[in-house]
């Protein structure tokens, strides 16, 4: 295909958003679009590509495949294999192994796949990994494996018309399962990460491409700048907090698609020789700017202005370095005589990238090579790791029929969020000759067990309804409840925000927002309404950390296996926990629940323990690990000392 200057330049655009959005640049919110304009320019291209070798008779799968291969793998390649080699001296063995595991699925192209399966409640924060922005090259890769076969199979059997048709038809089913799925009660990671709930962007690049509009010079500059326009709107006005993909992604698309179809070579806005240089290293720069976003973030410099500027000069350096040094060499063209590195033929680049692929899948299985530092590093770090064994079973919801059942065979129900999953062991040690079944877990991530409370996806008031209401049903036998949640966490925290209340017997009443007077409200109506049918007993807080525990430890250990146990003074956490406390006692007093208080166990002489003699209590900042939970085996005596 003949260069085109104008997606070049579109090129510079998309990857100076994404650049500018995730080193938190002021009035970017928007930038995560710029993938967006990327999928469009992929799907134009390729269509390209694809429809000229069918009409001229010549186009071959496999060159197809090569061409792709040579574009993108090299330089992805090199750069996993920078990331892993600095990370073998820097990352603790979880980092590092986290590390390994995203090394092999973006090299295997099946990042957005691994991503995916890992999004929910438990997941770590986007900034702590370090080739999550490869998700987008892996749909696209997955995009080029499948869109020429599909059109060559299709070619042999329609005419060109009908082609274009069932590929808008593709498009407009591809839009319509991203938007239902993206609803925040649904499925949005899958609408994310996934390649067909994405496809209809390239899709909709196939069609600029299919169906070209002739235009005067003038209704093309005009469908130029509505596309730059759309692209600015959404560049300068969205933010983190739109359902994304969905409706609004139609409008960076759209935009796109306008740019490509006005086909304006000479334009100022995409051909100026800023544009042109920026886009000819742009998937280089892409390639870089997030390891150096994630390692600001390590290191706590990302905040500060200085280190900011510094972190988009070192994208667009590395960026050019990689496009001069990787990029160019491994295009399949004779380097010039005066190049002091040769060119690289695609089979030695390949092989290059199977090394990468083995080498991440090797550190991940071997636990991220613990041995490289002292072992005092790993049994810290390693408590990360310390969690429910049953935790995908417990998050699994039964049906209200089989707890019913279940509970009554049962000698002990523990529910609550993931705290209460966090805790359920010790709950299960303490049980007296216990055997399997003796305790249920029920928890709903992220959701107090407050009856008429509604979270932003919904779930907690449908779960709270269903099993506090089955829960407080009268019985011969009622087995004691045990309740523990993230207290602090609903009463002033960061999902406080996201919470409000609904009259549980108008389920379609969107209800009053959140405020502290109406959590307390229905927090006593509901454990009221179940101590009437069986004991209750609160849980109270669990000392919580501003930080990893484990990860802080490992830390602290790595610069000297020396260091001290991590601590928290006792007044920091009733400061942090008086409002809770304060409604905890007022449910003891007017419905006669039971407190559990772990202090006595967790904080010996005034002072919290996050670790004992180097092993953390947390696999986080406030769930408990494993062998934290052996500390409160003791106070879950009580509730089954106090019913024999």
């Amino acid at each position: 295909m003949k260069f085109r200057s104008d997606i070049n330049g579109l090129r510079a655009i998309a990857v100076a958003a994404v650049v500018l959005y995730h080193f938190s640049v002021p009035h970017f919110g928007g930038g995560f679009i710029g993938v967006d304009v990327f999928f469009v320019i992929s799907g134009f291209l390729m269509t390209d590509i694809i429809f000229r070798g069918i009409d001229k008779g010549s186009f071959s799968v496999l060159t197809f495949y090569r061409y792709r291969a040579r574009r993108i793998v090299p330089a992805l390649a090199a750069m996993c294999f920078m990331v892993l080699a600095i990370g073998w001296f820097v990352l603790l063995p979880s980092e590092f192994r986290a590390l390994g595991k995203q090394a092999a699925a973006s090299i295997g192209f099946f990042s957005n796949i691994s991503f995916w399966r890992e999004a929910g409640y438990f997941d770590v924060r986007s900034l702590d990994k370090w080739l999550l922005h490869t998700w987008s090259l892996s749909v696209e890769w997955q995009f080029y494996l499948l869109y020429p076969l599909v059109l060559v199979a299709l070619r042999n059997w329609l005419s060109a018309a009908w082609l274009r048709r069932w590929i808008m038809i593709g498009t407009v089913i591809s839009l319509a399962t991203c938007i239902y799925l993206s609803a925040p009660t649904r499925w949005p990671s899958a609408a994310f990460y996934l390649l067909p709930t994405r496809s209809w962007e390239m899709l909709f690049g196939a069609l600029a491409y299919l169906y070209p509009i002739r235009a005067p010079e003038r209704t093309r500059a005009a469908m130029e700048w509505a596309g730059l326009g759309l692209i600015a709107f959404a560049l300068l006005s969205f933010n983190a907090g739109v359902s994304w993909p969905g409706w609004l992604t139609l409008l960076p698309v759209a935009g796109t698609a306008l740019i490509i179809a006005a086909a304006r070579s000479t334009s100022w806005a995409t051909s100026n020789a800023a544009a042109q240089f920026i886009g000819k290293i742009s998937y280089s720069v892409y390639l870089w700017h997030w390891p150096i976003v994630v390692a600001e973030n390590y290191y706590e410099k990302a905040t500060q202005p200085v280190w900011i500027a510094g972190g988009i000069l070192a994208s667009f350096v590395l960026g050019y370095l990689s496009w001069k040094f990787v990029e160019l060499r491994t295009q399949g063209k004779a380097a010039p005589s005066h190049a002091f590195l040769p060119s690289v033929p695609l089979p030695v680049t390949l092989a290059f990238a199977l090394l990468v692929f083995i080498g991440g899948g090797a550190i991940y299985y071997r636990q991220g090579v613990p041995e490289r530092f002292d072992h005092s590093v790993f049994v810290a770090d390693e408590e990360t790791y310390d969690t429910n064994p049953h935790r995908s079973v417990c998050h699994m919801l039964m049906d209200p029929c089989d707890v019913y059942k279940t509970q009554l065979a049962s000698r002990a129900v523990i529910l609550g969020d993931s705290h209460a999953d966090a805790l359920a062991e010790a709950v299960n040690a303490a049980v007296p000759n216990g055997k399997r079944g003796d305790v249920i877990l029920i928890a709903v991530q992220g959701c107090p067990t407050v009856d008429g409370v509604r979270r932003d996806n919904g779930e907690c008031f449908e779960a709270n309804r269903k099993y506090i209401r089955l829960l407080g049903k009268q019985s011969s036998r009622s087995p004691p409840v045990i309740i523990v949640n993230h207290w602090s966490e609903y009463m002033s925290g960061e999902s406080a925000s996201k919470l409000s209340f609904s009259d549980t017997n108008q389920p379609g009443y969107k209800g009053e927002p959140y405020s502290v007077d109406q959590y307390r409200r229905h927090f006593l109506s509901t454990m009221c309404g179940l101590a009437k049918t069986r004991p209750v007993y609160l849980v109270q807080p669990v000392p919580e950390f501003d930080v990893n525990v484990p990860n802080t430890l490992a830390r602290e250990k790595l610069a000297d296996p020396g260091a001290p146990d991590l601590t928290l003074d006792m007044a920091e956490y009733y400061k942090r926990n008086a409002r809770v406390l304060k409604l905890l006692r007022e449910a003891r007093d007017q419905c006669g629940v039971q407190l559990l208080d772990p202090t006595p166990y967790l904080c010996p002489e005034g002072k919290c323990l996050g670790s004992y003699q180097g092993r953390p209590l947390y696999s986080d900042r406030h769930h408990m690990s494993e062998y934290g939970n052996r500390f409160l085996v003791p106070m879950f005596k009580q509730v089954f000392a106090s019913s024999q």
